[in-house]
């Protein structure tokens, strides 16, 4: 026992390893270990071999852990022949279902399904298999780890008699019994440490990601950021530029206006662009699990207000209609201006896309107990039912979509973002479409209290 102590106290220095595909009882920790009990439980009993044997996870056939009393060439072969024999072929029904009911079984060598009776092709030569003459009388102990049946003990005795006394085969399975709660306590040690390397593993790649993200938006907002400026710039200047000339003739107009309308264009490419860049950083975020709103006290139908305008401005040839109920407090949130101002606007964005020209776009604000509920009808197409379900997950568009710009390379993000944005807010989002009938977006959104 002061050998098994011993091997306890060494456990520590065993603990750097990677564990085996087919099963725990074969990572070097345990295997140390079960050298130490099965070295113990022969010197006690004073028995010609003992054995250890383990189920692989995934197959349920026999390895071999650790032995003792065997030569180097014998143990070699049991490790060899490891993965070939199931249980029940060397075992039989009755052993078997007695060792999975925890109990110990002896058996005569007489008994027992030889490997040279199985007659398998064994993975080397015959004239190496061991030959272990003489009567001999085995008792085999099973091994239990989180009440699961993992292998069992064998201990191997000369003579064709019965000679395992109550007393060693209780010593035998106290003893394995308590190896098998030291050996419990090592696989939840390394189950516990696994989460560790997991968890310090998935650190290192938000820590990483952040760095990316960071990066990211630097090197990709910061020139985009000047060609915007440089526009604007170029935009105010002339329309300086005609407020200071006389009025402008055709032959003056026309250059100006083919001046005016590439600048145009390329403003919004570059807000389109700009939009996009976000929606990748916010969604690498989402995955990263480090996105963060900023809550603070808005007034919802202000802050519509101020959306459907800027809309209204973009897409002038479609006549937005603003239905607000008649509060003089308004309707009080807790929300993140910029992301529930995202979503108005990716709504807005969309109906007056999907809208044939002329025709209105209704925006719908009602209150309904606790909840302020916000809704985008518009009169286009409508939507697939095939498409309803999908609508909001992450890349997905729907099918027979174009382009509706030639910047438009989003993949199916906006919606995506508007689903998370509003549940990080305790929020909903939801569509009602039909083909041919148009379709309503809404969102939810919680009202503060008084």
């Amino acid at each position: 026992m002061v050998d098994l102590l011993t091997a306890i106290a060494h456990i520590p220095e065993q603990k750097d390893h990677v564990l085996p595909e087919e099963t725990f009882l074969l990572s070097p920790p345990v295997l140390f270990v079960a050298q130490q009990v099965v070295d113990v439980i022969r010197s006690v009993l004073d028995c010609l071999r003992v054995k250890m044997l383990a189920f692989g996870r995934r197959t349920g056939r026999l390895y071999f852990v650790a032995g003792s009393g065997l030569t180097v060439e014998e143990e070699q072969y049991q490790r060899d022949i490891g993965g070939f024999f199931h249980p029940l072929e060397l075992l039989g029904d009755a052993a078997c279902a007695r060792l999975g009911a925890n109990q110990e079984v002896v058996l005569a060598k007489d008994e027992l399904h030889t490997i040279e009776r199985l007659g398998k092709h064994l993975p080397v030569p015959a004239h190496l298999h061991p030959a272990f003459p003489g009567s001999e009388t085995f008792l085999f102990i099973p091994l239990f780890l989180e009440q699961q049946w993992v292998g069992y003990l064998v201990v191997v005795k000369a003579s064709s008699e019965r000679v395992y006394t109550p007393e060693e085969i209780a010593l035998a399975k106290t003893v394995t019994a308590q190896t098998m709660l030291l050996i419990e306590g090592i696989h939840c040690f390394s189950a516990q440490e696994e989460q560790q390397k997991k968890a310090l593993a998935q650190r290192e790649v938000r820590r990483l990601a952040g760095d990316f993200l960071t990066l990211a938006a630097h090197e990709l907002r910061t020139p985009l950021t000047g060609i915007m400026g440089n526009l604007q710039v170029a935009q105010r200047r002339l329309e300086t530029l005609k407020k200071q000339l006389p009025p402008l003739s055709t032959q003056i107009r026309e250059p100006f206006a083919h001046v005016q309308q590439p600048l145009a264009s390329a403003s919004q490419s570059a807000q389109l662009q700009q939009r996009m860049i976000n929606d990748v950083i916010d969604d690498a975020r989402i995955q990263t699990n480090t996105l963060t709103l900023s809550l603070r006290p808005e007034d919802l139908v202000t802050l519509l207000r101020e959306v459907v305008a800027r809309q209204q401005h973009a897409a002038p040839e479609h006549p937005i209609v603003l239905d607000v109920p008649p509060l003089e407090q308004g309707v009080p949130i807790l929300a993140d201006t910029g992301r529930i101002t995202y979503v108005l606007t990716t709504y807005l964005t969309n109906a007056c896309t999907a809208s044939p020209p002329g025709r209105p776009v209704e925006v719908h604000v009602r209150v309904e107990e606790a909840l302020a509920r916000v809704s985008v009808h518009n009169e286009g197409a409508g939507i697939a039912r095939e498409d309803l379900d999908h609508l909001w997950d992450r890349f997905y568009r729907t099918k027979g979509s174009a382009v509706q710009h030639r910047l438009d390379l989003s993949w199916g993000l906006p919606l995506y973002l508007c689903r998370v944005f509003m549940e990080r807010q305790e929020g909903s989002v939801g569509v009602q479409s039909a083909p041919g009938q148009g379709a309503t977006f809404w969102l939810t959104v919680p009202i503060t209290p008084p």
